[in-house]
C-alpha cells in the first residue's frame, strides 16, 4: 500500500497531466470588415485611445459620468462578486494541501472493578501533538478546480467591465435625452409665443371684419394644443434627472439645481472608429465573459471525471505521549505514525458518469451560448452602423426642412397681415414648422443615442472609463 502512495506520489511531484480536456479558447470565422462601415483605415485603432464620451464635448456630461463610475451601486454589487470569486478559488485550492491541526488533551480513567483487569488502579495521559492530512491530487481533479475558479474569477471581473460599460451607456442616454427634452420645451415655447401673436393678430381682424370667427377659433385650437405638450416634457426633463440621480447613487432630485438649466444637446462630430469585427472577441466585456465561462465549464468536466480514478491520502501524526506531567517534555515520550491509504471507486450506479455527462453537456451549451453571443454582437454593431448613418442623412434634410419652414411661415404671416392669403396657409406653415424643428432635435438625439449604442456594441471605452 505505502508503495503505491509513494509512487503516485513522485508522478504528482514530477507533473502527471490532469484528467479531463486541455482547454483551448475557440476560433470564430468574422467577416472581414462592417458592411456600413464608413471610416478610414488608420482610424481603426483610435477605439482603443479614446474615451468616445470626451468626443461630446460636453463637460457636465464627462463630471456626471467619473460620478457614476465612482459611486454607482451597480459596480458595487459587481465589485463584491470579484470578492466573492477570490474566496472561492481560495476554496478551490484548499484540498490540494495538507491540513495540519494541533492539539492536547490529558485523559485520567479507571478500569471497570467486574472487567478481567479489575482493580487496575486510576492512570492519567498527557498528549500533545500534530496531526496532518493530505488528500494528493495524482489526477488533478483538484488542480481542474482551481482552473475552474480562476477562470470563473476572470469572468467575474469580466462582469464587471460589462456592468461599466453599461453605465456609460445608460448616464449619456439619458443626459441625452435631457438635453433633448429641453431643448425641445424651448421649441415648443417658442411656438407658443409665435401662435400666441397669430392669436392677437387673428383677433384683431376679426374685430375689423376682415375674417370670421373660425380663424380665432382655429388659432387658439394651434395654441392650445402646442401648449399641452409643455407639461409632458417637463416631467420627461424631471424623470431624466431622476434618473441619473440614481445611477450616480444619489436620491432622485439630487441633481436637480446643477441639471435643470437647459443645455443644447452634444456635438455629433468627428469620424466614427469601428475597428475590425475580429476585435469584438478582445474588446467586449460581454463576450470576454462568456468566454471564460466556457473556460471553467471545461475545467468542471475534468474535476467531474477525476471521480473515476482512485484517491490517495497519507496521514502523519507527531507528538508527546506520557503517564506522567514530569516525564512529558523527556525524548522517550515521543511518538510518531505514517498512515497512507487509498480508496478506489468501484460501483456508484453511474452516477459518476452521469456527471462527467452532465459536465459535457454543460460545456456545449456554453460553447453554443459564446457563438450566439458573438453573432449578437455581430448584429448590435452593424444595426447600429445603419442607423446612425440613415439618421445622419435625414438629419441634413431635416436642417434644409427647417430653414425652408421658417421662410414659408415669414411669407405666410407676411401675406396674411395684408389679406392676400387665407389664415389656413398660416396654420399649416406653423404646424410644419414645429414639426419639422421637432424631427430635426430628435435626429440631432438620435445620432448622438446612435453613437452610444455603437460604441457599446463594440465594446469600446469601459477600459479607460476607471481614470475619469
Amino acid at each position: 500500500m505505502s508503495r503505491v502512495a509513494t509512487g503516485c506520489l513522485a508522478a504528482f511531484l514530477s507533473g502527471c497531466a490532469a484528467v479531463g480536456p486541455n482547454y483551448q479558447r475557440p476560433s470564430f470565422e468574422s467577416p472581414s470588415q462592417w458592411g456600413e462601415s464608413k471610416e478610414k483605415a488608420e482610424t481603426a485603432l483610435a477605439l482603443e485611445k479614446t474615451a468616445w464620451w470626451h468626443t461630446f464635448g460636453d463637460p457636465i456630461l464627462n463630471r456626471l459620468i467619473a460620478q457614476g463610475t465612482k459611486n454607482n451601486l451597480d459596480l458595487e454589487q459587481a465589485r463584491a462578486r470579484i470578492k466573492q470569486a477570490r474566496a472561492a478559488l481560495v476554496l478551490a485550492g484548499a484540498p490540494g494541501l495538507p491540513v495540519v491541526n494541533a492539539g492536547g488533551a490529558v485523559t485520567r480513567s479507571a478500569g471497570s472493578e467486574n472487567l478481567a483487569s479489575a482493580g487496575s488502579s486510576p492512570s492519567t495521559v498527557y498528549q500533545a501533538g500534530f496531526d496532518a492530512s493530505w488528500e494528493i491530487d495524482v489526477f488533478g481533479g483538484v488542480r481542474r478546480g482551481v482552473e475552474g475558479a480562476r477562470a470563473r474569477l476572470d469572468a467575474s471581473v469580466e462582469d464587471l467591465h460589462a456592468t461599466l460599460l453599461t453605465l456609460l451607456g445608460d448616464v449619456t442616454r439619458n443626459y441625452v435625452d435631457l438635453r433633448a427634452n429641453q431643448v425641445q420645451l424651448q421649441i415648443t415655447r417658442h411656438n407658443l409665443e409665435i401662435q400666441q401673436e397669430t392669436v392677437a393678430v387673428t383677433r384683431k381682424r376679426y374685430q375689423l371684419g376682415l375674417t370670421t370667427s373660425l380663424d380665432v377659433a382655429q388659432a387658439e385650437a394651434q395654441k392650445a394644443t402646442t401648449e399641452s405638450n409643455i407639461p409632458t416634457l417637463e416631467a420627461a426633463i424631471k424623470q431624466s434627472i431622476h434618473r441619473l440621480g440614481i445611477l450616480l447613487a444619489q436620491e432622485p432630485n439630487a441633481l436637480k439645481a446643477e441639471l435643470s438649466t437647459a443645455h443644447p444637446l452634444p456635438k455629433v462630430e468627428g469620424l466614427l472608429a469601428t475597428g475590425l469585427p475580429s476585435q469584438l472577441l478582445s474588446r467586449r466585456p460581454d463576450l470576454r465573459q462568456e468566454e471564460r465561462q466556457l473556460a471553467a465549464a471545461s475545467a468542471d468536466i475534468g474535476v467531474a471525471t477525476a471521480g473515476l480514478y482512485p484517491v490517495f491520502d497519507l496521514t502523519l501524526g507527531l507528538g508527546l505521549q506520557a503517564n506522567s506531567a514530569s516525564n512529558f517534555i523527556k525524548t522517550s515520550s515521543r511518538y510518531w505514525s505514517i498512515v497512507p491509504g487509498v480508496s478506489m471507486p468501484l460501483f456508484d450506479g453511474g452516477k459518476t458518469r452521469a456527471n462527467i455527462a452532465g459536465k459535457q453537456a454543460v460545456f456545449d451549451e456554453s460553447l453554443a451560448k459564446y457563438r450566439a453571443a458573438y453573432n449578437s454582437a455581430l448584429e448590435d454593431v452593424e444595426n447600429a452602423l445603419t442607423s446612425f448613418y440613415a439618421e445622419r442623412a435625414r438629419h441634413s434634410l431635416l436642417v434644409e426642412s427647417v430653414r425652408v419652414n421658417e421662410e414659408a411661415v415669414a411669407t405666410a404671416n407676411e401675406r396674411y397681415r395684408r389679406g392676400l392669403t387665407t389664415f389656413l396657409d398660416v396654420l399649416t406653415t406653423q404646424q410644419t414648422l414645429y414639426s419639422a424643428q421637432s424631427s430635426l432635435n430628435q435626429s440631432t438625439a438620435n445620432q448622438l443615442t446612435d453613437l452610444v449604442s455603437l460604441y457599446k456594441a463594440l465594446g469600446g471605452g469601459w477600459h479607460l472609463a476607471d481614470q475619469e
